[in-house]
Parts: structure tokens; C-alpha cells; sequence
């Protein structure tokens, strides 16, 4: 059997963190992406959702708050699928939700509140579907030392098996409205202290 040109070596060195079904890891040649690979059981989510980003471009839609997929690349422990990595203002790799929230920062909590409402009104004005909402895959993008923008890095798409509801506007905007509904209680149920805040928000 003939060699595999361009394979990308990956290494401990270069992991950043593991999902339910992939695993992460630095770009070694390129700072600014990521290579997710998965495993057997995840590579059919993994591809129903990069088809779901194929179809988000020839829309047209926004990435300005979701880590764009960029491409398919070898590596040396399977195929490996390109991501933007999502990097704040000094070249450190933004951390998620979660990680501010805990800090339990008067200010910083406020803002990240703030936030995300942004991000539930971006994703619905864009249409864009999220079959996972979760603290780990929100990241907080420092673009200056007191400036935030909340980027989704993962669960993006629909996870039905057969996506209608990209198809069907209202019924998606009605279960997107949900999945936020379920992530807001999800972030009371482990920040009780917030939940007064985040319910200033309509739903």
C-alpha cells in the first residue's frame, strides 16, 4: 500500500481537551485552528454536522459567533476535522463559560449574562441550529482586556437524524427557544445565585 502524503503528526503536546465522541488538539502548523478527531461512534454526528455547516455557508449566514469549519485534513490517528481555534487578544486559548462564571466576579458575571443573551439572539436572527447547549462548549473570547464575545465551538446543527427542522423556521425557532430555556436552568441549577439575573431576560 502507497504512503499517505501530508500527514499532520499529532501528540500529547498538542491536545486541548475531549468531548463525548472527539478529541481536540492545536493545529501544529497553524496556530489558529484546531483538528478534531473522532472516534468510530462519533464520526456520523461529526459529519451530519459539518454538512450542516457546507449548507450555513451557501447561505451566507454569520460565523461571527461559532468556530467555522474550514476543511479535512490527515493525521497520524485518523481523519481530522478543521476548526477555528478560538484564541483571545494575547494568543491564549479562550476559556469557556463556565471558567468566568466560577469566578464568581461581580462585574464579569453581569457581563457574561449580557452575553449570553447576545448569543441567543445571534443564533436565532442567523436561524442557525444547536443540538448542544453546555458551559464547555460556550468559549469567552477576550478581544481586548475588558472586551468578550461568547464563540460556540461545538453542537452545532440539528441532531434529528433527518434535519426538517433546519427546513421549518417556525417549529426550529420554537425548539431553539427551548434548548435555551433548558441551558438557562442548567446554569441556575449550578449558579443558584444567578438566577434572578439571567430571568430579566425574555424568553
Amino acid at each position: 500500500m502507497p504512503k499517505q502524503k501530508n500527514i499532520i503528526i499529532l501528540n500529547d503536546d498538542l491536545f486541548i481537551g475531549e468531548g463525548r465522541n472527539r478529541k481536540c488538539y492545536v493545529h501544529p502548523l497553524d496556530k489558529n485552528l484546531c483538528i478534531k478527531v473522532s472516534s468510530q461512534k462519533g464520526k456520523r454526528s461529526a459529519k451530519r454536522e459539518i454538512n450542516y455547516f457546507k449548507r450555513l455557508h451557501k447561505r451566507g449566514k454569520s460565523f461571527e459567533m461559532i468556530s467555522d469549519y474550514v476543511g479535512m485534513i490527515n493525521t497520524n490517528i485518523g481523519e481530522g476535522d478543521l476548526y477555528e481555534l478560538v484564541r483571545d487578544y494575547d494568543g491564549s486559548i479562550s476559556k469557556n463559560l463556565e471558567y468566568y462564571l466560577v469566578l464568581d466576579d461581580k462585574n464579569i458575571t453581569a457581563k457574561m449574562i449580557e452575553l449570553v443573551e447576545d448569543l441567543r439572539q445571534y443564533l436565532i436572527n442567523e436561524y442557525i441550529l444547536i443540538s448542544d447547549l453546555d458551559l464547555d462548549n460556550i468559549l469567552i473570547q477576550k478581544e481586548s482586556e475588558n472586551n468578550f464575545k461568547l464563540i460556540v465551538i461545538d453542537g452545532i446543527g440539528d441532531n434529528n437524524q433527518i434535519s426538517f427542522l433546519e427546513y421549518f423556521k417556525p417549529l426550529g425557532t420554537k425548539r431553539s427557544i427551548k434548548k435555551w430555556g433548558i441551558f438557562k436552568m442548567r446554569i441556575i441549577q449550578e449558579f443558584p445565585n444567578l438566577e434572578k439575573s439571567i430571568k430579566e431576560y425574555n424568553e
